[in-house]
């Protein structure tokens, strides 16, 4: 039996439905009721009375479920000990992707760690979506997002600076004179964008369709490094988040006049406690994306 098998089983125990607990588990079903069937296998138990759709806990089962649960808060608390003193080895565990990172990277790898070297940074580049899952689920430790949609319960919003969402050419291009640029415009002509589970392309996609607008959007790349070469090799003009571009030479930014912008987060674990070297992570990246203040 499995620490894996026996979460599956103490959640068909609490919901009393297959189908609801696959739900919670997010799981596909039939994977459920196999382990489900192979741990009746192995325990020789018959631990469901089964009734239509409904299932009923038996004797037995009602029995192992009780035995389990208090064996899991034995592993949890386990697990919780082991995360602290894993945090107590000056180790940092950071979530920051893409947009953000290729500003904050450089300034973390070099500036910071010159400043700390004793402090090891544990740095992942997810989406924006899961680097605020991944603190809500203690897999990091703090996150820089680029968004302040506060939608997770578990996890504290620090908001940072504004920065704003920029129509981007090359220094050779037309339009590379224009102080600004209107939605309107850029919806005319052939872009490439960041793919749509980026915060940035859905901000700039909802706001063009409330104006009745739809981008002639050329391509959609999940990397900004892509979108880098499109530019340098004069393909297509792109839509980025100012920050993004981390200052790239040969690159021109053109604000949009009805003023576009996304507003970072630094995330951070509802009621844990944060470790000396933690902070001082945390004091660094406020110091370098709150230098600048909001853009009006």
């Amino acid at each position: 039996m499995t620490l894996l098998q026996m979460r599956y089983f103490l959640a068909v125990c609490r919901c009393q439905n297959i189908t609801h607990a696959a739900t919670e588990l997010h799981i596909a079903q039939s994977t459920l009721s196999q382990s489900m069937q192979a741990l009746e296998d192995e325990t020789g138990l018959n631990l469901f009375l089964r009734a239509g759709r409904t299932i009923v806990i038996s004797q037995a089962g009602q029995q192992l479920a009780q035995k389990l649960a208090r064996l899991l808060q034995q592993v949890d608390q386990v697990e919780g000990e082991i995360r602290d003193m894993a945090m107590r080895h000056n180790k940092v565990r950071i979530a920051i992707p893409q947009q953000q990172a290729s500003y904050l990277l450089p300034y973390l790898l070099s500036e910071f760690q010159q400043q700390h070297p004793e402090i090891q940074l544990d740095i992942t580049e997810p989406y924006g979506l899961e680097a605020a899952r991944l603190v809500r689920d203690e897999k990091v430790d703090l996150a820089v997002v680029n968004s302040d949609d506060s939608s997770l319960p578990d996890v504290h919003y620090r908001r940072l600076a504004s920065r704003p969402i920029c129509f981007v050419v090359w220094e050779d291009h037309p339009l590379a004179g224009r102080t600004s640029m209107t939605l309107e415009e850029a919806a005319g002509m052939p872009v490439a964008m960041l793919s749509e589970g980026f915060y940035v392309t859905r901000v700039v996609l909802r706001t063009m369709h409330q104006r009745g607008l739809t981008p002639n959007v050329r391509y959609f790349s999940p990397h900004l490094s892509t979108l880098y070469s499109l530019l340098r090799h004069q393909a297509l003009p792109a839509i980025l988040f100012e920050r993004s571009l981390a200052e790239m030479p040969g690159l021109v930014t053109i604000p949009f006049t009805e003023g576009l912008k996304l507003t970072g987060a630094l995330l951070t674990k509802k009621n844990r406690q944060s470790s000396k070297d933690q902070r001082l992570v945390m004091k660094f990246i406020l110091e370098k994306l709150s230098a600048i203040p909001d853009q009006e």
